[in-house]
């Protein structure tokens, strides 16, 4: 089989694609199981396809192309910002509450997944290059504050060396952290913690 038209629709995608596309290119769905039983392409969940290129396709295509919706957050936000050393073992994302969760199972990569309430989920929202891609990701002081308010579920020595890294940034802006945590009602909490380093 001449795969070459067929991996252009994939190259034209950064390597993933929605079965729309593919048939939207003018192609029958069927050829899809056939790339699939030619080790040419893997089904990553219903719908969604990626070619098998010889160099491993970012992670961060992947969470773009499948959730367009999902905002970076907490340990993986932290991990960006260079306020933790340890590389999170999966993604963590933030998407709206009602969002179905079913669709958050995949087996690569590994997520996890925190569903926020609508007032929450647009507060610190930036958007960052990151491996090539544009990705969505809340900026320090959101990622501060949504640490402080699940402090109790995260490793210590991660919090404590997040806590410290933010109050020594240059980048930092305490005006606007006190902002968000009122926001949150994380306002006197973040104003302890905060004012332990600061």
């Amino acid at each position: 089989m001449d795969c070459e038209k067929y991996k252009k629709v994939f190259d034209d995608n950064n390597g993933i694609i929605k079965l729309s596309d593919f048939t939207g290119a003018g192609y029958h769905n069927t050829v899809i199981d056939r790339l699939i039983r030619e080790g040419k392409v893997i089904k990553i969940r219903p719908g969604f396809y990626e070619w098998q290129y010889e160099d491993v396709i970012s992670e961060a295509v992947i969470i773009n192309k499948l959730y367009p919706d999902a905002i970076v957050c907490m340990d993986s936000a932290l991990y960006y910002y260079d306020y933790t050393e340890r590389t999170p073992g999966a993604w963590h994302l933030a998407v709206n509450k009602n969002s179905s969760k079913s669709r958050f199972k995949i087996d690569y990569p590994k997520l996890k997944v925190y569903y926020v309430v609508e007032k929450y989920l647009k507060i610190g929202l930036t958007e960052v290059d990151f491996e090539g891609q544009v990705i969505r990701i809340y900026n320090r002081e959101k990622t501060i504050c949504d640490i402080v308010r699940y402090e109790k579920k995260m490793d210590k020595e991660v919090f404590n060396k997040a806590i410290r890294s933010y109050a020594t940034d240059s980048n930092k802006n305490v005006d606007r952290l006190m902002e968000y945590a009122k926001l949150m009602n994380v306002e006197k909490k973040t104003k302890m913690i905060m004012g332990m380093w600061m």
